[in-house]
């Protein structure tokens, strides 16, 4: 068993990369939202558990952006069964989950760059006093 845990950008990454060609292909499908993925396809990819990516999906990231629409109907991420697929992921909404993460992740590079800079300036400009002081 691997003792490599994936980030959830990682794995939604990792799907949708794997997932994307097909959504517009045949295939069964639920309402073109929902498509099969192969658990053990993406854990392999992942270097990963399958057991472990299973309950990741299934307990911790379709709990986390599941959402109700009405009084008996829910929005869900992941389903272990939905119609005739097994394994089923909410590709649209996986899409736009990753998209809103990786805008996040680019702001953070962004701050972090623009932090280094103005640290390499201010070391920068202690070495000038210094040299300059003797």
């Amino acid at each position: 068993m691997s003792k490599f845990i994936p980030t959830e950008r990682q794995v939604l990454r990792c799907i949708y990369d794997m997932y994307e060609a097909s959504f517009s292909g045949d295939g069964p499908n639920i309402g073109k939202v929902m498509i099969g993925i192969d658990i053990l396809a993406v854990a392999n990819k992942l270097g990963c558990d399958k057991h472990i990516l299973f309950g990741y999906l299934y307990y911790h990231l379709d709990y986390k952006y599941r959402y109700k629409t009405g009084e008996n109907s829910s929005v869900h991420l992941f389903a272990p069964r939905a119609g005739k697929l097994r394994h089923a992921i909410n590709l649209p909404y996986l899409a736009a989950i990753l998209a809103g993460q990786d805008q996040d992740h680019s702001k953070f590079i962004w701050s972090l760059g623009v932090s280094l800079v103005a640290l390499a300036l201010s070391v920068g400009a202690i070495v000038a006093q210094l040299v300059g002081a003797r």
